[in-house]
C-alpha cells in the first residue's frame, strides 16, 4: 500500500505546478452524444381517441363513399423508452358500414337495397361491429430526424401493430348487438399529428389504415362474401396525458479548456517543466528507497478495502458507500468470516481529542452501512488506532484518514 500511495504522490507533483495556471475543466450534459433510458416509472402516457372510418370490401365499390363511413374509438397505455421509440396497448372498437348481398352475414336488417353487383344481384347495407385489444409500436419520427427538443410543440409519430377482434351483428328484432361468434385478427399503421398544449397534455390528429382477415365468417351457415381481406381507413381526434416523472439524461461530457499563450506564459511553463523534472528525479529517488527497503509488518497491508476521507470528514460520499455495499455482498456470501474494521487518522493536523473521535466516528459509519446492507454485526468488530496508517510524512498525510476492513485471522 505504501509504494502505490508514494506512486500517486509522484504523479500529483508532476502536474501540481501546472494546474496552478491552468482552468479547470467543466462538465456539461450534451445531448448529441445519445441518451440514457429513462426509469421504469418515467414517460407514461394514456391515450382516448376517436373518429370515422371507411370501409373497402368486395361489394362496397358499388356504393357511395358517405354510405361507408363508420365510426371507431380507442383508449390506449403506454410508454416512451426513449425520445424516439415506445409501445403503447389497448382496446380499439370500431362499427364499419358497407355493401353485401341480401344472405351476408352483416347484413343491416333495416338497409333496403343500396345498389346491383358487378353481376346484377341486389346489394344491401352492411354493419359490423368489432372490439378488442391491440399492441403498437411507437415511433416520434420528428425526434429521430430532428434530435429531442421538449419544447417542441409539434411531433410526428408513426405507429404500427395489431391484435384481434371480436365481431358483433345487428339483430332486426330486438335492435341490440349480439356477438357473431367470429373472431378476426387485424394489423394497423397510422400517423399521429401531435400537438403539445402543455408539459402534460397533447392533441392530435391520427390517420390510420386497418387491415382485418375476414375469412371465416360463414359462422350461422350465410353465404358470406368471400372477402378474405377488408381495410378499413380512419381518422381520428384524441388527447394524451403524461404522467410525470417525464424527460431524459443526456450523458455528461468534459469539456476542455482552449489554451492561448504568450511568450511569457511559454517560458513559465518551460521554467514549471524543468522544476517538475527536478521534482520527479527526486521522487524517483524516494521511491527506489522505498521498494529498496523491507515491508513493515501491518495489518493495512492485506486490506481487503480501503476508504479514505478528507480533511476533518467522518462521512462517506456516494462512490465509498457504493464500495461498503459491494464489500457486505462479499461477507454476506462468506459468513464463516469474520473482519475487523479499524479506524484511521492522521497525527499531523488536528489534536489528539479531534483525530480520536474522527476515527472513531469513520469506523461506526462504515460499521452501520454494512448492518444496514444485512451483514449480521457478529461477523463485524470495530477498532480504532491512535498510530499512522502509512508514515509518509504531512505531505501524506491524506493516505492516513481512512477505515481499512481485513478479514479476522
Amino acid at each position: 500500500m505504501k509504494k502505490v500511495a508514494l506512486l500517486g504522490l509522484v504523479c500529483a507533483s508532476m502536474f501540481g505546478g501546472l494546474n496552478a495556471s491552468a482552468q479547470e475543466v467543466s462538465y456539461v450534459e450534451d445531448c448529441s452524444q445519445g441518451r440514457l433510458l429513462a426509469p421504469a416509472r418515467a414517460n407514461w402516457f394514456i391515450t382516448a381517441q376517436g373518429g370515422a372510418s371507411a370501409f373497402f370490401s368486395n361489394h362496397d365499390r358499388h356504393i357511395t363513399l358517405r354510405k361507408r363511413i363508420g365510426s371507431n374509438a380507442e383508449i390506449f397505455a403506454g410508454k416512451w423508452f426513449t425520445p424516439v421509440w415506445g409501445f403503447r396497448f389497448g382496446a380499439s372498437g370500431q362499427i364499419l358500414r358497407g355493401a353485401t348481398h341480401e344472405t351476408g352475414a352483416f347484413r343491416d336488417p333495416h338497409s333496403g337495397i343500396v345498389a346491383e353487383g358487378s353481376w346484377g344481384e341486389h346489394l344491401y347495407g352492411e354493419r359490423v361491429a368489432t372490439l378488442g385489444p391491440e399492441i403498437d409500436l411507437m415511433l416520434n419520427l420528428t425526434n429521430w430526424w430532428c434530435g429531442y427538443n421538449p419544447e417542441r410543440v409539434y411531433n410526428a409519430v408513426l405507429h404500427v401493430g395489431g391484435g384481434g377482434y371480436w365481431t358483433f351483428r345487428h339483430n332486426g328484432e330486438d335492435h341490440k348487438w349480439h356477438n357473431a361468434h367470429n373472431r378476426t385478427l387485424f394489423a394497423t399503421a397510422g400517423l399521429q399529428n401531435n400537438f403539445a398544449l402543455n408539459k402534460h397534455i397533447d392533441l392530435f390528429i391520427d390517420v390510420t389504415a386497418t387491415v382485418m382477415d375476414y375469412s371465416s365468417f360463414d359462422r350461422y351457415d350465410i353465404k358470406a362474401d368471400n372477402k378474405d381481406m377488408t381495410l378499413a381507413l380512419g381518422a381520428n381526434f384524441g388527447i394524451t396525458y403524461h404522467f410525470s416523472p417525464r424527460g431524459w439524461n443526456c450523458p455528461v461530457t468534459a469539456v476542455c479548456p482552449t489554451w492561448k499563450y504568450t511568450d511569457a506564459e511559454g517560458d513559465e511553463l518551460v521554467a514549471q517543466l524543468d522544476n517538475a523534472n527536478r521534482k520527479i528525479g527526486d521522487l524517483q529517488r524516494q521511491l527506489d528507497d522505498c521498494l529498496n527497503r523491507p515491508q513493515q509488518d501491518c495489518d493495512c497491508v492485506n486490506a481487503l478495502a480501503t476508504i479514505y476521507y478528507p480533511i476533518n470528514v467522518s462521512t462517506m460520499s456516494n462512490r465509498e458507500v457504493t464500495l461498503v455495499q459491494s464489500m457486505a455482498k462479499t461477507m454476506l456470501a462468506n459468513p464463516d468470516k469474520k473482519y475487523i474494521l479499524t479506524g484511521w487518522a492522521d497525527n499531523y493536523t488536528g489534536n489528539d481529542a479531534i483525530n480520536t473521535r474522527l476515527r472513531h466516528q469513520r469506523v461506526d459509519g462504515v460499521y452501520d452501512c454494512l448492518i444496514k446492507a444485512g451483514v449480521p454485526a457478529a461477523q463485524l468488530e470495530k477498532r480504532i488506532d491512535a498510530n499512522n496508517l502509512t508514515d509518509y510524512g504531512l505531505k501524506g498525510a491524506q493516505f492516513d484518514r481512512a477505515v481499512t476492513i481485513i478479514e479476522a485471522k
